[in-house]
């Protein structure tokens, strides 16, 4: 376990929203051709303070007409286990199921290539934003990981920024889940803690 600094988090918002709406960023300028991905990571414990931030974010930037599409992660699961009637079955499931055999269901069901990404797809067609926010990340974990969604989501979103909102840790290298599981490398993301405007 990383002993990281919290951080005061309506600052690190009021910073993120300056950066957000700055029309540097806004225009992917100098990022060398490279995908306008962003990371903007925060310890763990302060999840509750994210959450209470983001509503909050997403308000000032739609008042300077820049249209935000959020994807939460875990809210799309719940959806779509719910429009395919596999939400009740699998709470009345769920205890009489090993950890393991849960997942995999779960895994089957939310199948990235074939339900995440499609729907994913089908609101970024449907809502013309500025920026894209991928939330709830932990919460989806382990049955969508970080790094599966960045690299599915490079073909979708090139033409504007996506901003992962990522509770652990990003050294530009790879991604620590919880600041206590690694996950796979992914070196394409911009950290927005070195962001500069």
């Amino acid at each position: 376990m990383t002993n990281r600094i919290k951080e005061n988090i309506p600052i690190t918002f009021d910073l993120l929203f300056k950066i957000l709406s700055d029309q540097k960023f806004l225009n992917k300028d100098g990022l060398g051709g490279e995908l306008p991905f962003f990371i903007q990571s925060y310890h763990v414990n302060q999840q509750n303070e994210v959450e209470i931030q983001l509503p909050s974010l997403i308000r000032r930037l739609v008042a300077v007409n820049i249209n935000v599409l959020e994807i939460n992660l875990y809210h799309l699961c719940i959806e779509i286990l719910e429009n395919e009637n596999l939400l009740l079955q699998i709470f009345k499931q769920e205890r009489a199921m090993q950890k393991n055999r849960l997942i995999r269901v779960l895994s089957g069901a939310l199948n990235i290539d074939t339900k995440i990404i499609p729907e994913i797809r089908k609101r970024m067609e449907n809502l013309q934003a500025k920026i894209v926010f991928i939330t709830g990340v932990g919460a989806a974990f382990p049955i969508i990981r970080s790094h599966t969604i960045l690299n599915n989501l490079q073909s979708l979103v090139d033409q504007v920024p996506l901003v992962m909102f990522f509770p652990g840790t990003y050294n530009n290298k790879s991604l620590t889940l919880f600041d206590s599981l690694k996950d796979e490398n992914y070196y394409r993301a911009h950290n927005l803690n070195e962001y500069k405007i």
